[in-house]
């Protein structure tokens, strides 16, 4: 009996240090991403990028492609279930007013159940487009995160991008 409860201990000290340093890799491969993230690490395609072709419906029913991003629109992409991107549609809104044309401006809205009362939010003066997750839009831009904000340069490629003050993109 001694013998069964030592190779059963045994066992079990052997699958507490697998278990454990599996764990610890796993930790390991966190504290990577975060660090990457800290640095600043792009949420979606490099600059100078040529944005991928698309097709999509604004709200308002407009139908909105590549060619029709002007060089020095300014776009964002919001999730309505993200509280950081709801902290971020004020300033976006204010972007888009500073800027003065409707259509130098785009908010790509996460489809949600939340995502009319964000449509309502950014108000008249932003061109506003409801997309399932990774959309037609998303994926042109290759977001990986929300929000993540974005200048149009010439040819359609990304002049800019910023992952936290969509006002400093409209200004680069």
């Amino acid at each position: 009996m001694i013998i069964a409860l030592t190779v059963v201990l045994t066992l079990v000290v052997a699958l507490n240090i697998v278990l454990t340093f599996a764990l610890l890799r796993r930790v390991a491969g966190h504290e990577v991403r975060l660090a990457t993230l800290e640095k600043g690490a792009p949420t979606m395609a490099d600059i100078g990028e040529r944005i991928e072709d698309f097709a999509a419906s604004t709200t308002a029913g407009e139908v909105l492609t590549r060619d029709d991003l002007a060089p020095g629109t300014v776009i964002g992409f919001f999730d309505p279930d993200c509280e950081l991107c709801q902290s971020h549609v004020t300033a976006f809104t204010a972007t888009a007013n500073a800027l003065g044309d409707r259509s130098r401006t785009l908010a790509v809205i996460r489809e949600s159940e939340e995502a009319d009362l964000m449509v309502e939010a950014f108000g008249p003066g932003v061109r506003t487009l409801i997309e399932r997750r990774r959309g037609p839009v998303a994926r042109a831009f290759h977001v990986l995160a929300t929000p993540s904000f974005c200048t149009v340069g010439p040819g359609q490629t990304i002049a800019s991008h910023d992952y936290q003050q969509p006002e400093l993109v409209a200004t680069a």
